[in-house]
């Protein structure tokens, strides 16, 4: 009985229900259901008015589902089907993994998407309280102030309508969609240590990650005003590629790269495939739901044309760069790093067939990067998030420095939806400012992302890591299948908490 105690017992199991429980309890003190989304109920005469009205039209589906607050409903069911479909299967390409691939992405998916929309929303809070205190002899309503820069007075507006430390959390819809985000920037960092860390150390890992990749969001978007609202490409993309590899470099083990278990199969790169497809789906709605809702349809549009685009120009990539002929896992880096390059917010200024060029770099990118850096850094990475995250984001913020060089803080390009420009840039209309800050959010993101990514896997290291013959296998943690054949020695029987 006392051995199948000690057993049921184990810090992994132990931590997970801490951290479920204090969320909550957090979610019960701290917040309250908002219930309508963007859009708020009617008062109870209008409102008895409508269903009057309602009542006598011919029947249709569910008719109020838009009317209360759920035109969100769509853009959930296509970011569940980016992130716990299409990115959980990416995972599974490893030949002995693939419960721990779908399992623990799945876990770290759920623990994410709490912790992360519930911290997007606080932070802000805190944040109100500042300006509300920073500004509280200015007046409200607040009217623009000519002599001050468009930033500083939507911060002096702001302080007038954003919530305080008193109020509770109004949680919708919207707001765990935008969690998911986080869950995005998680998931892409576990794509660096899949297979050489534990599921308490993944637990740490994710934790530690959410936190970091909030404060890096608030501070590049809310504090400096940065724009990154088409699919997150600093704060996602570019950030939680550094983090992974921040923490691999700590917890990485000895030789990770020489486990004949850390190769694909022909059945598991299958699986990844499909994944990619999933997302390959559904990356319109990744990329446009934070932007402008004007400009989502606009958005969609160019991201799915650099898809296409990039899916295409991965095979001819391939052909070039390996002559012995194209992997099936190229369809998968080309599309997914086109989409990563199209997440830029350059594509709420360019039209369709430059967004084709762009979708065609990444997928260039991703291509020459597996071909002649990934060999070099497999131990540190495992999935490739470098060629397919880390370097098409780079290129994507390339592509956006130009845009605001040359067509927002001067006129020598004509760009597309420019009426719109000083809704969607917070510094629009000072000489450099747009260019000087999306160059400072790129090299924050990296080096917050590295940072505190290293310092993970500080902590992560501390408590325990997997040996070469332990990794990459699915029997150290789950019950397997009589006809799962593992490598090692007998110690690599024991289950890794």
């Amino acid at each position: 009985m006392i051995g199948r105690l000690s057993k049921l017992v184990n810090p992994f199991m132990m931590v997970l229900a801490a951290a479920q429980i204090s969320l909550i309890i957090a979610y019960s003190v701290l917040s309250y259901h908002d219930g309508y989304g963007n859009q708020q109920k009617l008062d109870e005469a209008r409102q008895a008015e409508q269903d009057l009205e309602n009542s006598l039209r011919e029947p249709t589906p569910a008719p109020q589902e838009y009317e209360y607050g759920q035109p969100d409903l769509s853009y959930m069911f296509d970011m569940n089907m980016y992130t716990y479909l299409g990115m959980c299967l990416t995972m599974t390409y490893l030949r002995k993994y693939a419960y721990t691939s779908l399992g623990m992405s799945f876990l770290m998916g759920c623990l994410a998407q709490e912790y992360c929309c519930l911290l997007l929303q606080w932070i802000p809070l805190a944040y109100c309280a500042q300006l509300q205190s920073q500004f509280k002899d200015v007046g409200c309503p607040y009217g623009n102030n000519p002599a001050l820069s468009q930033f500083e007075n939507n911060q002096r507006s702001l302080s007038c309508t954003c919530d305080s430390w008193s109020d509770k959390i109004g949680l919708s819809i919207s707001d765990f969609i935008k969690g998911q985000y986080g869950v995005v920037a998680v998931m892409i960092s576990f794509g660096a240590t899949l297979g050489k860390v534990s599921p308490l150390q993944i637990l740490i890992i994710t934790a530690l990650n959410v936190t970091a990749y909030v404060g890096n969001k608030f501070l590049c978007v809310d504090y400096r005003g940065g724009v990154d609202n088409t699919g997150s490409l600093y704060t996602t993309h570019i950030f939680g590629a550094s983090f992974g590899l921040g923490v691999s470099l700590l917890v990485s083990g000895k030789r990770p790269s020489e486990n004949p278990d850390n190769r694909p199969r022909y059945q598991s790169n299958n699986y990844a495939v499909l994944g990619s497809l999933f997302m390959f789906v559904t990356y319109p709605s990744f990329n446009c739901y934070w932007a402008p809702a004007a400009l989502r349809v606009y958005i969609a549009t160019n991201t799915i044309m650099a898809e296409l685009s990039g899916g295409m120009f991965s095979y001819i990539w391939a052909n070039f760069f390996y002559p012995e002929g194209p992997s099936i896992m190229h369809l998968q880096d080309g599309v997914l790093a086109a989409g990563v390059a199209a997440s830029t917010p350059a594509c709420m200024f360019l039209p369709p067939v430059f967004m084709m060029v762009v979708g065609a770099g990444g997928s260039l990118l991703a291509t020459l990067s597996f071909r002649f850096i990934q060999p070099s850094i497999e131990d540190q990475d495992s999935q490739g998030i470098t060629s397919l995250h880390l370097l098409p984001g780079l290129w994507g913020a390339l592509v956006m420095e130009l845009v605001c060089i040359f067509g927002i803080d001067n006129t020598y390009w004509s760009l597309e939806n420019m009426g719109l420009a000083s809704q969607i840039m917070p510094h629009y209309g000072e000489q450099w400012a747009s260019t000087e800050t999306q160059a400072l959010v790129t090299a924050f993101s990296l080096f917050v992302g590295g940072l505190a990514g290293a310092f993970t896997g500080i902590i992560a290291k501390l408590v325990g890591r997997s040996d070469l013959a332990g990794s990459f296998s699915d029997h150290v943690f789950w019950i397997v299948p009589g006809d799962f054949m593992h490598i090692g020695d007998m110690s690599a029987l024991n289950k890794i908490m």
